[in-house]
């Protein structure tokens, strides 16, 4: 004689949650997006030094005519940076959106390597930061903290796929420390064959005069020159800044 099994409530349970899972709607794909930026893409970004209003997607997806030519802007970039030591150069007035391609540049290549084993580093800094940094490296009487100070240049020179160096005009001042410090990080990443990316609120002319002669010889032999030359948001801002749906 076989023995009836027991009612244990299990199957009630099973049940029970097999009608809590059919009552739940499968995430959109734009769901899924939106969660996978917010906690992947976003915390990489911010990793990278770029600033709150720099950790949002969709930088340029505004419908504003500007935003073409920032999109055509960073697929020039794109060609540009290839991961062979180029050096590219933004330049143009303040307000057009110039960290932003930066930005959108890097969230494009997290995007492409999210879910597979690739992981590059990139670093998003000032130009003022790195040479209030480095000038006691490069002066002329030394420092006592040279150990940490070359730490730091090699984490610039040899550690990140790409080094993005913001507003290059604000160091003016200081241009003999500026000059020096840039042209020996530019040098040592060439030869590392890591990319670089500058970025100036400058005209072609005013960036050419304010730039030595060596790094100007180095953007047109491994890189270029990217003019951004449309109006700035800040004086005419966008009437669109999502697209349709």
């Amino acid at each position: 004689m076989t023995d009836t099994p027991k009612h244990t409530g299990e199957l009630g349970i099973v049940e029970a949650v097999e009608r809590l899972l059919a009552e739940i709607s499968p995430a959109t794909e734009a769901e899924c997006h939106a969660y996978d930026f917010k906690a992947y893409i976003a915390p990489q970004l911010k990793r990278f030094g770029f600033e709150c209003r720099y950790r949002t997607d969709g930088l340029m997806d505004g419908l504003d005519g500007r935003c073409v030519l920032q999109k055509r802007t960073l697929a020039a970039l794109t060609n540009m940076l290839c991961g062979k030591g180029a050096i590219a150069a933004m330049i143009g007035q303040r307000g057009i959106g110039k960290t932003q391609i930066a930005a959108q540049y890097v969230t494009d290549r997290l995007w492409a390597e999210h879910g597979t084993a690739r992981c590059s580093w990139f670093h998003y800094t000032k130009l003022t930061t790195i040479v209030a940094k480095l000038k006691a490296f490069y002066g002329d009487f030394g420092t006592t903290d040279m150990a940490r100070l070359e730490a730091y240049r090699e984490f610039l020179t040899h550690s990140l796929d790409l080094l993005i160096i913001d507003e290059l005009h604000e160091v003016a001042d200081d241009s003999r420390h500026k000059d020096r410090i840039l042209s020996d990080i530019l040098d040592a990443r060439y030869a590392a064959k890591k990319d670089t990316l500058l970025i100036s609120n400058q005209s072609a002319s005013e960036f050419s005069k304010a730039t030595s002669p060596s790094i100007i010889s180095r953007l047109n032999e491994h890189g270029g020159i990217i003019p951004c030359e449309w109006e700035s948001f800040r004086e005419k801002p966008a009437l669109d800044t999502k697209p349709l749906l």
